[in-house]
This record gives C-alpha cells, structure tokens and sequence, in this order.
C-alpha cells in the first residue's frame, strides 16, 4: 500500500523551499502587525506631520483613508494569497507587474524599513527626555542606542519578537484609552465643526482649509494608518495556510482604523486652544496633559516610549524579512545575494536586518524628522499605488493559478486603490516629489545593472512577468 504524498503549498508550488519555521498563529501575526501599526506611535507621534499640513481636516482624511486602507488590504489579501512569500509587498509586485515598476516598487518598500525607523528612534527620543529631563546624552546618540536595543531582540527567534510586541502592545492600548477618556471628560471643540468645518494654523492665524490643503493631507495620513502589511512578511511563519494569511491581513487593517481614528478625533475634541494645539510638537500629548494633569503627561510619555520601540522592533523585523527574501531571489549581485539569504542560529534573517539597521542610524544624524516622516507617506503611497495595479493585473498574468482567497467586488477595490494613490501622488509638494523622483531614478538605474548581474539559476523559482521583463 503506498502512502499518498500530502499536497504542495502554496510556496512550494511557486518554486521556494521552506527555511523560515512556521510557529505562529493568525493571533500572534496579527499581533506583530498591529505592533507595526503601533496606534500609540500613529496617535501621539505621526499624526504631529499631519496637523501641521491639514489642522482638523486630518479627521476628515483618516475617515476618506479608513475607508481605502480596507481596499487595499483587500488587493493585498488576494496576492498574499496567491504569492505567500516572506518578501511583503515587494514579492506582491514582484510576481506581477514588469522589472521597471517591480524595482520602483522595491526601493519604495524597502527604504521604508530605513526610513521609518530612523524618524521613531529620534521621535522616541523627545518623550524618553520629557519623562527624564536629566538625560544628558545627545538625542542622535540616544536613538541609535534605543534602534541598537531593537535590533538586539530582532536577531532573536520570531516567537520571542512577537511575545515581547504582544506584551508593549497591551501597554498602548492602556495608554489610547488614557486619551479617548480625557476626551469624553473635557471636551472642548465640536465634533461637527471640526470635521465638517476644518480649520488649519497659517501665519499664526486659524484659516478655513483649502481643497489644495485637503489633497496635500492625504499622503502624509498613509504613514498615520500603515503598517497592518507586516502580517505579510510572516507568511512563511504562519501556520495554517493562505487563507490565514488573506485573514490576518485584513484583520490587522481594520484593528489599525479603528484604533487610530477613534482617538485622534478624540484627541482634537479635548484640545481647549486649537493654536496651542496645532503648535505643539506633540499635538496628542498637550491635549491629554489639558485635560488630565501633568500626571497624564507622564503615563502618555511612557506609553508612548513604549509603542514607539514596539513599532521600531516589529518594523525590524517585517522589513529584515522582505531584504532576506530579496537575496533568496537574487536580486543583487551574487556575493550581496549570498549574504542576504542567511539565517542566524534563531532562523532569524540577521543580515537583512541589519542591512536596514545600519542605514538607518547613519540617517538618524542626518535628516529632519518631519521630513523622514512625510517622505515615508510619499513611499507608502507610491508603493500601494503598485498593489492596486498588481492586483488588476494579476486576474490576467495569472488567470490560471489557484487563488486561496478572491477579493469581493472585483475590480472595484484596486481601482479605488489605484486612482486614490495616483491622486495623493500628484498633490504631494514639490520637494517629496523630487525625492521620490531621484529614489525612482536610482531604482531604474539598478534595474538595467541587474541585468548585467550574475544571478544564479536556482535564484529565481519560477519566470514571472516581472523577472521576464527584467
């Protein structure tokens, strides 16, 4: 009696051998992704960014990008589905759209995995020396210890990562509920008239928001509400096959929207001078303090220490993940590749972690936070503006596969996420556009190199449209 051999996966049938272990659950993935998302940070530190450019309107764009943060987790639920693979969006896009745009997608995704850390390391810094005035060491040098501590445990096995995220997430949510209470005890402004009557801090003075000022707030909003897409760089630690994938995906987008908005509407609601509020360089935390005492300030301050290593940890981890499957793919030129494609004693990717850890402390002495943080919402865009494209495309390039999971309402969601991105794109100011036109230059420069590249056979498992057109 012969024995019947059990089906291939999902990873195996696209050619890939199985390295990383799977140990995780659909909880713990959604666990890590929520620590990447990181509310307390989105809340408290990114949405700082934000009130500057849009004042209250950025209300109005956290319900407009709620709504296509689901859209989006749709697309990126049926190609994780389709394409489980520890890359993240890089692998979405790698297997579907051609090399020019697979490799624009790639240094968008992955200088997010630089640039997001850096800007929390030195965000994190201002409340670490709010809680302890008497901390004497320089802010850069500050940051890259605390990025050195994440790194630490990002080198370690993935359970011990989402174990230490799980515990500081309980501790975040502890502290939203600090700032959603203030809210509904002292409220100041008018939930009608901030939202439908927004207003924005220009030249000192409270202006109505223009429909120009609406547009240049949505970008920068993407980098508020992200991160649900880190359950993706654990596809190939997650038990129980793709559709726990496409689950954990769209889970982790809805948690993300609703921990976020709910209190940072609260947050403008508690706030009892608009100017005071929109001056702060922590917009959240001012109104906490106003409302609750300085002794709120401190438990804000340490939540906030907190969520922002939570984040800093997990982003590590999700990113580290997507530059150790780049090398497995061969990407690079073959020593890079080889380097790339390890993995420590902890089955942990360590060179991929470190291959956006050391960047990233050199940009902590180098770049202005606000900056990193709304450049980090061009990326975003850019790199979600591929997703919708892929997944159009997808339901052609790969009419045959076998799809674990089809999104609803096809192709309604990825041309919502497709003209809503093109359009936060286009009304980005000038000066993150010139950056993301010189990050596009770079990624076509390194296209045409990669094709003079040796790249091992056994490198790439299966011809795709974008390794054809590469």
């Amino acid at each position: 009696m012969t024995t019947k051999e059990p089906p291939a996966s999902r990873l195996e049938e696209l050619g890939y051998k199985q390295q990383l272990a799977r140990r995780l659950s659909v909880k713990e993935v959604v666990g890590l992704a929520m620590a990447d998302v990181s509310p307390t940070m989105a809340v408290l530190f990114l949405t700082a960014g934000v009130f500057v450019v849009g004042g209250t309107f950025s209300i109005g764009a956290a319900f407009i990008l709620s709504a296509v943060v689901i859209m989006i987790a749709l697309c990126l639920a049926e190609l994780a589905a389709l394409f489980p693979i520890a890359g993240g969006m890089y692998s979405l896009v790698r297997h579907v759209l051609p090399g020019p745009l697979s490799w624009i997608t790639t240094f968008n995704y992955l200088l997010q995995g630089v640039v997001i850390p850096a800007s929390i390391a030195l965000g994190m810094v201002g409340f670490l020396k709010d809680l302890i005035p008497g901390l004497g060491l320089p802010s850069t040098v500050l940051a890259v210890i605390l990025l050195a501590l994440a790194i630490g445990v990002a080198l370690t096995t993935v359970e011990a990562g989402a174990w230490t995220t799980a515990v500081m997430v309980v501790v975040e949510l502890i502290v939203l509920a600090i700032v959603t209470v203030a809210a509904l005890l002292h409220p100041h402004q008018s939930l009608a008239d901030v939202t439908f009557s927004p207003m924005v801090l220009d030249g000192g003075q409270l202006t109505a928001v223009t429909v120009a000022v609406m547009l240049a707030t949505l970008a920068p909003m993407f980098n508020v509400i992200n991160g649900y897409d880190a359950a993706l760089g654990f596809a190939e630690e997650l038990k129980g096959g793709e559709r726990n994938l496409a689950k954990a995906v769209v889970i982790s987008a809805a948690l993300a929207c609703v921990l976020i908005v709910v209190p940072l509407i609260c947050a403008v609601i508690a706030a009892p001078d608009l100017k005071e509020f929109f001056s702060s360089p922590a917009p959240v935390v001012y109104s906490v303090e106003a409302a609750l005492g300085s002794s709120a300030r401190i438990i804000v301050d340490v939540g906030a220490s907190i969520a922002l290593f939570n984040a800093m940890l997990s982003l590590l981890m999700y990113f580290g993940r997507g530059v150790y499957t780049t090398g497995r793919d061969g990407l690079w030129p073959r020593g890079v590749n080889r380097a790339l494609s390890t993995l420590n004693r902890f089955r942990s990717p360590a060179a991929g972690v470190l291959a956006l850890a050391v960047p990233a402390a050199v940009l902590v002495f180098t770049s202005a936070l606000n900056f990193l943080i709304i450049f980090a919402g061009t990326m975003i865009a850019a790199v979600y503006l591929c997703i919708g494209l892929a997944a159009l495309y997808s339901r052609r390039s790969h009419a045959t596969a076998r799809r674990p999971y089809k999104l609803p309402l096809w192709p309604v969601p990825p041309l919502i996420v497709v003209a809503f991105t093109a359009l936060a794109l286009a009304t980005q100011e000038r000066q993150y556009l010139i950056a993301e036109g010189v990050l596009v230059l770079v990624a076509l420069t390194c296209w045409l190199a990669s094709r003079h590249w040796n790249r091992p056979a056994s490198a790439d498992p299966v011809p795709t449209a974008a390794q054809v057109d590469s």
